[in-house]
């Protein structure tokens, strides 16, 4: 059974190696800090810090490919069902850009109201025909892995998540999972959840098509992730409800708050006189950065 680890850790050798991938990154981001200070007379103003941390939410919200305008936001906040944006920070195989993204937008759109589910679209099952793949070797995906989760975790940071982005969730995005790449794939997730999961650790997700993606492979790594996002267009918005069938994700895994689902497929949605082409999702499960909403029994 898929439990929430939080700070699960890999072998002692291994860790010490990932912490110094890392503390390799934060020294580089101070150097280039201090010679930006030292080169500019009138500093300017820090961008605003959005706290980290994740809470549970039960309640539904929605995703769409560029994060909209401050104004879309509002209109898609006022009397509508929506708590929480699914919202891609970046990823080589991430498909819109974001000149919305930043700082700014996100504390402006937090006091809104909002949530974020933070989403990474990095390279593919190699038995796909992405542009950006990982290797089909399991080791060398392992690396892979650990490679985009560090990437992800500085840009969050330089989204000025606080505190080291300290158990901020965090979502990969695997479209699909050939089976004849299973292991590579197990390999590259593993380094995803292993390099997040070091201090100061992240949340650990997940995203892909319950059945296309093979979520429920991820159940057996150690640690598995700490939470999974499946895509299951069947209009049924509960997150109980992932099995598909038999290809899906059994009942008894990911059960402690840690369940996104994402129900109806890319359509358009008119709120407020604002149209925007969006997908629909429930969450029973962690989003960033506290959690709050009203309990929408429809989404467990």
């Amino acid at each position: 059974m898929a439990r929430f680890p939080g700070l699960s850790r890999g072998p002692s050798v291994a860790r010490a190696a990932r912490r110094n991938r890392r503390r390799r990154t934060r020294l580089l981001m101070v150097a280039a800090l201090v010679a930006l200070v030292v080169t500019t007379l009138h500093a300017p103003a820090p961008a605003k810090a959005l706290s980290n941390g994740s809470g549970t939410i039960e309640t539904k919200g929605f995703d769409t490919c560029q994060d909209p305008t401050e104004g879309q936001m509002q209109a898609f906040w006022n009397g509508t069902p929506y708590w929480w944006l699914g919202t891609y920070i970046g990823g080589s195989e991430m498909g819109c850009s974001q000149p919305n993204l930043n700082a700014t937008w996100l504390n402006d759109v937090r006091n809104q109201g909002w949530n974020f589910e933070f989403i990474w679209v990095g390279p593919q099952s190699p038995c796909t025909s992405y542009r950006y793949t990982f290797s089909s070797n399991p080791s060398t995906a392992y690396t892979q892995g650990q490679n985009e989760a560090s990437s992800a975790w500085t840009t969050l940071t330089n989204l000025g998540i606080t505190n080291g982005a300290l158990h901020t969730a965090i979502v990969y995005d695997l479209e699909s999972s050939p089976s004849g790449c299973q292991s590579a794939t197990n390999s590259f997730i593993q380094g995803w959840i292993n390099e997040l999961h070091i201090s100061p650790a992240q949340v650990a997700g997940v995203y892909g098509s319950v059945c296309g993606s093979s979520l429920q492979s991820y159940a057996s790594l150690n640690p598995p992730p700490d939470f999974i996002w499946g895509a299951y267009y069947d209009g049924n918005s509960s997150t109980s409800d992932l099995w598909a069938g038999s290809c899906g994700v059994p009942s008894g895994d990911w059960v402690y708050h840690q369940r996104l689902k994402q129900y109806n497929n890319t359509h358009y949605e008119t709120w407020n006189g604002v149209t925007l082409s969006v997908d629909d999702d429930c969450a029973n499960g962690p989003v960033d950065p506290s959690g709050n909403g009203a309990v929408d029994n429809s989404c467990l």
